[in-house]
């Protein structure tokens, strides 16, 4: 790494109507604040006159042969010559010359410094209607929920890092769509680098002829599923918990009211808690999801454990508990299925009278899921004992 202040860095796919503008504004702030600095060019596959165009303003160019938006911000951040890196779209649509509180944040101890659009302007046509009352807010919303942080605009493309304060960046960050900017958050959030938002101004995009980049749907789609996915615990697992505790709480109240359940003027009968067992189900495969997720998460970005005490407790459960658990389970299983399988024998397998046996297949149905379920978390814990040590 050089003595450089600043990289200004631009990911590039087809930007010729718009880079000279991005570049012009970007070498403004270096030159107003008298800064040693660089704006570096990362094209991801350009086939208009973006290269040329960039090395005829002065820019570096670098070529990121892997397609995506991350893929080209974390080439670019990896090959900056500055602990100092702010980046933004190459089209227009923000003003480089305006970033002098990124610059000086990020200088002050802050790892992450991300700008702000519904705090500052959306200036008209700039963001799609469905964008800016729906994706961004929606997902913005969610990405706070999950992570527990207080970023306001999960999706701003104008933002930066400190390198050194923003540790293991290199090693951590793998997304190469347009989710890395979801994940650039989540990471903050997971490690709890110190964040500062500023409100930022969205400008209209001024290409011409070029679609855009980003895709509605399945872009959106896809910061939903890294959003769930990287946030089990309130994804899933706490969920999880509910369903289960529901389905819990069904069980003894209409084995208390003997079998003769009144909810919301509906008359339950013993049947309906088989059918609620459902929520066992549910709440077994939510959990085991998000048992798995972490894992994942905890091999990419090397967090060992949660703040939840309960889930911290799973994970530390050897393999052999489990199987012991779902032994324990398939025995009690025995004990209150023998009783009508024998009955029904004597019947011939003809005639089986159900109300005998409220009881047994209330009990018997609850454990199934739960038996099952832990037979599959003790093989998934033995291959992550064995295998991920």
């Amino acid at each position: 790494m050089s003595n450089l202040d600043v990289t200004i860095l631009m990911p590039c796919l087809n930007e010729e109507t718009s880079l000279p503008y991005s570049i012009k504004k970007a070498k403004q702030f270096i030159d107003k604040n008298k800064l040693k600095g660089e704006v570096l060019i990362s094209d991801n596959g350009s086939t208009d006159n973006s290269i040329s165009i960039a090395k005829k303003h002065g820019c570096r160019v670098i070529h990121t042969k892997t397609k995506g938006y991350g893929a080209a911000l974390k080439n670019g951040i990896n090959k900056s010559r500055s602990k100092i890196v702010i980046f933004g779209d190459a089209d227009g649509s923000y003003d480089f010359s305006q970033i002098e509180v990124f610059y000086k944040k990020l200088t002050s101890g802050y790892a992450f410094v991300i700008g702000d659009r519904f705090a500052g302007k959306i200036n008209k046509n700039a963001m799609p209607i469905l964008h800016k009352y729906l994706g961004n807010p929606v997902l913005s919303f969610l990405g706070r929920f999950f992570f527990k942080n207080k970023i306001n605009d999960f999706h701003c493309g104008l933002r930066g890092i400190n390198k050194e304060k923003y540790k293991n960046y290199n090693k951590r960050l793998f997304c190469n769509g347009m989710e890395f900017a979801t994940e650039m958050v989540a990471y903050a959030s997971i490690k709890k680098f110190k964040t500062f938002q500023t409100p930022v101004t969205l400008h209209e995009d001024k290409r011409i002829n070029t679609k855009p980049h980003l895709r509605t749907w399945p872009d959106g789609w896809r910061h939903l599923k890294f959003i769930i996915a990287l946030s089990p615990i309130r994804s899933m697992f706490l969920p999880g918990l509910f369903f289960i505790l529901l389905n819990l709480t069904f069980m003894i109240m209409i084995i208390s009211t003997n079998f003769s359940l009144t909810f919301f003027n509906t008359k339950l009968s013993f049947l309906s808690s088989i059918y609620f067992t459902l929520f066992s189900w549910i709440g077994i495969f939510l959990i085991i999801s998000s048992l798995q997720s972490f894992r994942i998460i905890s091999q990419k970005y090397n967090e060992k454990k949660t703040d939840n005490f309960i889930f911290n407790s799973f994970l530390k459960i050897k393999s052999d508990t489990f199987f012991l658990i779902s032994l324990t389970l398939l025995f009690l299983f025995i004990i209150f299925f023998y009783p009508m399988i024998d009955y029904w024998y004597l019947k011939k397998f003809i005639y089986f009278d159900m109300s005998l046996f409220k009881f047994n297949l209330i009990i018997t149905t609850f454990i199934i899921p739960y038996m099952i379920g832990s037979l599959i978390i003790g093989v998934l814990n033995y291959l992550n004992e064995l295998f991920l040590k």
